[in-house]
């Protein structure tokens, strides 16, 4: 019997890189470690979109989730705080990604990030 496997194309980055560019624009610190709760020799795969699951619980039955463009505001929510210096906790990574796809610094789709010091 094969081993049935799915061909994918991610965009691969180095943990380092990312932290560095999520430093430089965001004016403070962040660790992709802390907000992946990654380990030396991981990879993570994280999907980076410009859009959000948007649930209304007032819809129709079958209708609550609809995908809506831009930031999700939950997201924008956190990263307010995080900047504002009110978390205790880096945000998770993808969050980030999310924002910065958004706001057009990064292209959407699957970010494979090595985590290896």
């Amino acid at each position: 019997m094969p081993l049935k496997t799915t061909s994918k194309t991610y965009r691969a980055v180095d943990y380092k890189a990312l932290e560095e560019f999520i430093t430089a624009h965001y004016g403070r610190p962040y660790s992709v470690i802390r907000g992946l709760g990654a380990h030396n020799g991981a990879l993570h795969a994280v999907e980076v979109s410009t859009t959000y699951e948007h649930h209304d619980p007032d819809a129709e039955e079958g209708s609550r989730i609809s995908s809506r463009e831009g930031l999700d505001p939950e997201v924008a929510e956190v990263l307010d705080r995080w900047r504002a210096g009110a978390l205790d906790y880096d945000p998770y990574v993808g969050k980030l990604l999310h924002n910065l796809a958004c706001s057009g610094h990064l292209k959407p789709g699957e970010y494979l990030i090595n985590v290896a010091w």
